[in-house]
């Protein structure tokens, strides 16, 4: 893999993990993607997707870790405290990203590692962990890699990131409400992305409340804003995630079908996804 960019997937889904006969196909475990880049790990978000893929890390000789969260929200940092290299004294994991309510990123993990909430305090995990705060640059290196952020439209605030290397770019955007207008910063954001992963809650019928309650301004997008972004970004790949606890695979599967015949390299994210750059 020296020299490419590896992706895989490993929790697909959002607001709450869905394991069960109906999400075999694409999975019921909430937001984790990992990357790689040459030696580099990344990982983008902490969702229950993290656990099987700590597992398999500590398979591989002991390395550092980057943990990249676009918030905070519980969805996405729930697997945090199963992540098993957290427990190994020979991993050093750095965790990056916004900060909130004037507190530290290592404060708002020490709040999540606490009683009752948890056995162990942070202090007591035995992996060396640091902290990278994003509040003031629009971008920083990891080794050869340059990674790229913007502000998304969610309640409390959401991070969508871009990664480069060696001329590929992988952008993560999930958590996000679209509006009338194309979100110029998702836009830049996104700009001829070899992969654009999206986040794609909704249809249209239910995020106007055709189907259901309205879901308007609850930080959420839908399949067809996907493919509006994906197309105006000229894009290469469109990856729909964040998929609703409501949509088993079946639905997933015709989600999938219509966003195709209008653009047609589009695919549901699904545990286990594999893409080379």
């Amino acid at each position: 893999m020296f020299g490419k960019m590896y992706i895989r997937f490993w929790g697909v889904r959002g607001s709450i993990a869905t394991p069960g006969k109906g999400t075999v196909k694409y999975g019921g475990n909430t937001a984790c993607i990992e990357v790689r880049c040459g030696d580099e790990i990344l990982i983008l978000d902490a969702g229950t997707g993290i656990r099987e893929l700590g597992n398999t890390l500590l398979k591989e000789k002991p390395r550092h870790i980057n943990i990249l969260f676009s918030h905070f929200h519980y969805d996405h940092i729930e697997g945090f405290p199963f992540f098993s290299p957290i427990f190994n004294k020979d991993y050093s994991i750095t965790l990056i990203g916004k900060s909130k309510l004037d507190g530290t990123l290592e404060q708002l993990f020490a709040t999540q590692l606490m009683f009752p909430y948890f056995p162990l305090t942070l202090q007591e995990l035995a992996a060396d962990i640091g902290f990278h705060e994003v509040n003031k640059k629009s971008s920083f290196r990891v080794g050869n890699i340059t990674i790229k952020f913007g502000h998304l439209r969610h309640p409390g605030g959401c991070l969508g990131y871009r990664i480069e290397y060696r001329g590929k770019s992988f952008v993560y955007a999930t958590d996000t409400e679209h509006s009338d207008q194309i979100d110029v910063s998702l836009l830049n954001l996104s700009s001829r992305a070899d992969v654009l992963v999206y986040d794609c809650n909704y249809t249209d019928e239910e995020y106007a409340g055709r189907v259901g309650a309205p879901k308007v301004g609850w930080g959420h997008s839908t399949w067809l804003q996907g493919v509006k972004i994906a197309k105006a970004a000229k894009v290469k790949k469109l990856i729909l995630f964040h998929h609703d606890p409501s949509h088993d695979d079946g639905f997933i599967d015709r989600l999938e079908s219509q966003t195709q015949k209008r653009f047609r390299e589009s695919y549901a994210a699904f545990e286990g996804m594999e893409i080379t750059l």
